[in-house]
């Protein structure tokens, strides 16, 4: 049941990546960021979103992780908007993936770990958690 819905946030994450920025933060990305400044800023939202899941615990720690998924969703949202969906070049792209897909995909790897972790270990938290993964690509 909450593997659709993870599985809908990870296919709303990978069209996420066509993202931008000017440093590595998010909101200074732009549509002038380059493929390292893209790929460092969406790295840097994927590696919150994992350390968040990492630390669930327990009903509060997953509320705490709640809000810190939800802050780098709306981070990730925000680079999508400034740089429009489906606009990026594929030069682009590819230098988004070339400097920095390995370490997204192991980041990507540690978010599934984890939340199916959370899933096995603490079902009762999958709710609370799934409701900020389902913001993501929104």
């Amino acid at each position: 049941m909450k593997s659709s819905i993870l599985a809908a946030a990870f296919i709303s994450l990978a069209s996420i990546t066509a993202c931008g920025q000017g440093g590595t933060d998010a909101k200074d990305i732009t549509r002038s960021s380059s493929g390292s400044q893209i790929g460092q800023a969406y790295l840097k939202e994927l590696t919150t979103i994992a350390d968040a899941l990492d630390s669930v615990k327990d009903e509060s720690s997953a509320r705490a992780a709640a809000a810190k998924i939800r802050s780098a969703s709306t981070a990730l949202e925000g680079m999508n908007d400034e740089l429009g969906q489906g606009d990026m070049s594929p030069l682009k792209a590819m230098q988004i993936y070339g400097s920095h897909g390995q370490a997204i995909s192991e980041t990507y790897g540690r978010i599934m770990t984890s939340f199916l972790r959370i899933h096995e270990q603490h079902p009762e938290l999958v709710e609370i958690i799934s409701n900020e993964m389902d913001r993501i690509g929104r």
